[in-house]
Formats: structure tokens, sequence, C-alpha cells
């Protein structure tokens, strides 16, 4: 309910601060990007959150990057160097009408510009809770909800990595504790293949666990993993369809868009995939492993210390 709430506020944020000459926000940043106001010679350093107005210039740096939101709510990637104007970027914008996908854009722009006063502070913090730990507490930490809703046959499970580990097993058994799925994997994230279930089933409950071939002891928690209800599942279905229609180029931005989408539908794997998908694409880009960061925290698959 939190989370909604958070959800519904930051879109209403969102909303009420584009202006009528406003064309972009900066969602996501690296190198040194800058920009001029309109007429003005004067450029400063481009901000997440910025305002980019109709007739403002922006320069992007050698090897720098920019995410920039639409305000009609497509996004757009600038990964050459070099100086643009904002009225022609927009040209540059899918001119197709965007639909549903709008909202999750502005979810993120709220996400991602947040001004809360620990966010400079722990910056650092949010990228690096993925890391590799040392665990003192004999267990190994899966970035699953303890009930975890899906609706596709492969999932992408992931796990913080845990030194001295060389071969992690993954397996998913049924409530009878008779085996579904199994693989061993030497990185920390693997796919769970779901196909052989029965999707129509959605009262079946199945127990997914973690843990180390070296030391069996050495595992997870036991994850529910529940197949999400025959209607909600049709919903969810024809929604992605369409997101994928109007995100359908192969971006961090877009990705991590698409991850907003399934955490507002409690799809929390799907929403991990597209996060690591986001970081794969643009692994440089600290804006993206910020936002996934606070993400598991929200949702509390990872503390921030």
């Amino acid at each position: 309910m939190k989370t909604r709430i958070l959800f519904l506020a930051l879109i209403f944020l969102a909303n009420v601060t584009f202006a009528q000459d406003e064309m972009f926000k900066v969602l996501a940043s690296k190198g040194t990007n800058k920009i001029a106001s309109g007429a003005s010679t004067e450029w400063r350093s481009l901000k997440i959150g910025e305002k980019v107005n109709k007739a403002d210039k922006i320069t992007v740096a050698e090897g720098g990057y920019l995410g920039l939101a639409h305000k009609s709510g497509k996004t757009i990637e600038i990964k050459k160097a070099g100086t643009y104007s904002a009225e022609n970027l927009s040209t540059q914008v899918t001119a197709q009408n965007a639909g549903m996908g709008k909202k999750y854009v502005d979810f993120m722009v709220g996400e991602m510009t947040a001004k809360s006063e620990d966010m400079t502070k722990n910056r650092h913090k949010y990228m690096d809770v993925t890391g590799s730990v040392e665990r003192g507490d004999n267990a190994i930490h899966a970035f699953v909800p303890k009930k975890a809703f899906f609706v596709d046959s492969k999932n992408l499970v992931k796990w913080q990595p845990v030194k001295g580990v060389k071969t992690y097993v993954v397996k998913v058994t049924n409530m009878f504790d008779e085996p579904i799925f199994k693989t061993e994997t030497t990185e920390s994230s693997a796919i769970i293949d779901l196909s052989k279930l029965d999707m129509k089933d959605d009262k079946q409950v199945y127990i997914l666990c973690v843990s180390s071939k070296e030391n069996p002891n050495l595992k997870s928690d036991e994850y529910g993993l529940h197949p999400l209800s025959k209607d909600k599942a049709t919903i969810v279905s024809q929604q992605t369809m369409e997101l994928n229609k109007e995100f359908s180029e192969e971006s961090a931005l877009n990705k991590v868009i698409m991850a907003s989408f399934f955490e507002e539908n409690n799809l929390i794997l799907n929403a991990v995939d597209n996060y690591e998908a986001a970081i794969k694409l643009e692994p440089t880009v600290e804006d993206y492993k910020v936002a996934y960061g606070r993400f598991l925290q929200r949702n509390n698959l990872a503390e921030i210390k």
C-alpha cells in the first residue's frame, strides 16, 4: 500500500512540474554535460532532474551519456558527443502518441529526480548494494520477496554473491518437496525455467531456494513462487505487449521504465530482470545503479547500511 501511495504521489508531482515550454527532463547523465538556457551563451552543468525547455541547448561531453524523458511520455538517449537544441531533439522523439507508458515515465521522473536529504549521502551505498559480501549469518540473500508472483515461464533470480562460494545451486520444488527445476551456476543469478508447470493453475505454490554447492548449509531463505491469477495475468500480458510497442528500442532508460511497470504489478522478479538489463546496457551510468538500489530498498529486498 505504501509503495502504491508513493507511486501515485510521484506521478502527481511529475505531472505538475512540466511547464508549458518544457520539452524534457533529465533522468540520467554521465560526464560533464552542460546546458545553455534560451538565447544565453552561458553554459552550466546539467543536473539530474533538470528541466530542458524548448529554446535550450545541451552539450554532451565526449564519452558522455544523457537519458531524457519527453513531455509526451517518450524517451530518448544521447550517446554521441555534440551540441543539441531541445527543439530539434523533440522532433526525433517517436511521433506515435504515448499511451499507458506515460505514467511509468512520470513515475521514473519522480523516482530518479528525488531530492530526499539522504540521496547524495547514500548514493554509493545504493550503487554498492548488489556487490559481493562477507555474510556472517550463514545465509545467501536473494533479491526475491518471501511471496513472489510470476506470469512468465522463465524468470531471472538474482542474489548477492558470497565471497568464497564458487558454485550455487538453484532449486525449485512443489509443496510436496518434489523437484520442479534445478540448475548450478558460478554466477550470482540464474534463469529458472518453469515451462513444465501448468501455468493456468494459479492455486499452486512453489518453493525457491539458492544454496552453496560446497557448503549446502549455506543457503537462502525459502521463497514462495505464486502464479499470477488468471484474470490478472491476462491483463498484465496485454499491457506488457502494449508497453513493449511503445518502448520498442532496446535502451537502458526503457528497461528502467518497464521495471516500474512490473513493480507496480508486484512482479518483482521481472522488475529485477529489467534493472539488471539496464545496467548491462549502460554499465558506466551510475544513475541506473542508484535507481536499482532504491528499488531494492523500498521493496525490502536489500538494506542500505
